[in-house]
């Protein structure tokens, strides 16, 4: 969620200042804003990355029978969470240096929204490294997709008793999906800032997610508060309603 403030300060750092229309903003508000959004293509693509990355070592674990140990990944849990904003913070920095050398080529009037920065070399670059995650993010999600095909396969035939649970994994292969679209936008709207398009579908990404990630059981059975919720069958063990992807803390 922090990826989703971020990216919404950013693309509110002109309305926020009462610039988005009329006169061009200062030279200084204006490199603000660009540095900022020239970020959000790092931040959200990486976090796709790490999302789905985090998922497929989940349930690549369940899969060969192990179960995944959080206490176990504690330094590659912190690099996981810790690189998107290392990306973002990367690309601010070096748009805040590019603009900086050619205050001139700051403006607002290349774009709907936003302010923009006209340097070629750094906009190729932005979009060949967010490019780079968004296909490593759906390499990803296609190995996942082939695990939860060869557990089917594995019920199916009977030689697994575990219990498949799509619930979860597909809304964040959706969400990644959606991720990779809206990416691809933001990549487009970088390189051909003329069409409001990718930006207004960027703009969806909070109504996407309340969608995804709102609508789950346990949410809606706690939003739903005044329902009679149906008591759990006392039947049921927790090995009865073990799943694939499954994770444990201790």
């Amino acid at each position: 969620m922090l990826v989703f403030i971020i990216v919404g300060i950013s693309s509110s750092v002109l309305l926020y200042a009462g610039k988005h229309e009329g006169p061009e903003p200062s030279k200084l508000l204006c490199l603000l804003q660009a540095s900022l959004l020239y970020g959000v293509p790092a931040i959200s693509s990486m976090a796709a990355l790490m999302l789905v990355l985090q998922m497929f070592l989940v349930i690549r674990e369940s899969f060969y029978g192990r179960t995944y140990m959080e206490r176990d990944h504690v330094f590659r849990s912190w690099i996981m969470v810790m690189a998107p904003y290392v990306a973002w913070l990367i690309s601010v920095v070096a748009t805040a240096a590019v603009g900086s050398a050619s205050p001139g080529n700051v403006s607002r009037n290349r774009r709907f929204f936003y302010c923009s920065v006209k340097s070629d070399p750094l906009t190729d670059t932005i979009t060949t490294v967010a490019a780079f995650i968004l296909f490593a993010t759906i390499t990803f999600e296609a190995a996942t997709v082939v695990l939860f095909y060869k557990r089917w396969v594995q019920v199916q035939q009977g030689s697994s008793s575990k219990a498949i649970d799509l619930n979860l994994p597909i809304r964040i292969l959706s969400f990644g999906l959606y991720l990779v679209i809206a990416m691809s936008m933001s990549l487009l709207s970088i390189k051909t800032p003329q069409s409001p398009a990718p930006d207004l579908i960027i703009a969806s990404a909070s109504m996407v997610v309340v969608l995804i990630f709102g609508t789950q059981r346990d949410i809606l059975r706690a939003l739903c508060f005044w329902r009679t919720q149906d008591r759990q069958d006392p039947h049921v063990s927790l090995n009865d309603t073990e799943s694939i992807g499954s994770v444990t803390k201790g």
